[in-house]
């Protein structure tokens, strides 16, 4: 007999619950299933430290970028996503659990993540009223997407080698190298 099934759980239990697992494994919420997330390749946490810190030199107050932060719809009590970095303009509050209305979503792609993270966390971030901008950026090769909110539409925008991402949401321009800076794909 295998392990018995977890039971679908709101955001409270997840959050509950993650707190029991073991420290070295994280976790999303995904239609109320619990679901472990792969460990960072060394080319994912170098650009995402490379992300965040040209994203943070170009951000104004009262916007702010995190990272490894909490991604929540309000209107889905089943969804709970670790996003790589965001980008927000909301004050922090204490006792926050989540990052309040964010205008910036980035996920960084590997083999293990890609799909999940085109098919199910894209389309969820979209459905946040205050996000503007979701970049996908791969950690196999010097190649970005850009989801961009257009009234009642989103477009999408490929980048790739020495090409410039044009970052509305927090009125700002990366070059993609910069990214990569130090990075041997």
């Amino acid at each position: 007999m295998g392990a018995p099934a977890i039971q679908k759980m709101d955001i409270d239990e997840f959050l509950a619950w993650a707190d029991r697992q073991e420290p070295d494994t994280r976790y999303e919420l995904v239609g109320g299933q619990p679901r472990a997330m792969s460990p960072c390749s060394q080319a994912h946490s170098r650009l995402s430290g490379n992300i965040a810190f040209e994203i943070r030199r170009r951000l104004r107050p009262p916007c702010f970028v995190l990272t490894e932060t909490a991604i929540e719809r309000e209107d889905r009590a089943d969804r709970f996503y670790e996003a790589d970095i965001a980008v927000t303009c909301s004050p922090h509050q204490p006792g926050q659990r989540s990052t309040p209305n964010p205008v910036l979503v980035v996920e960084i792609l590997s083999e293990s993540t890609a799909s999940h993270d085109r098919g199910t966390k894209v389309p969820d971030y979209m459905q946040i009223p205050s996000v503007q901008e979701v970049l996908l950026v791969d950690s196999r090769a010097v190649r970005a997407q850009l989801w961009r909110r257009d009234g009642r539409r989103w477009i999408v925008e490929d980048f790739t080698d020495d090409a410039t991402l044009p970052l509305a949401s927090i009125g700002a321009e990366l070059p993609l190298a910069a990214l990569y800076d130090g990075i041997a794909l």
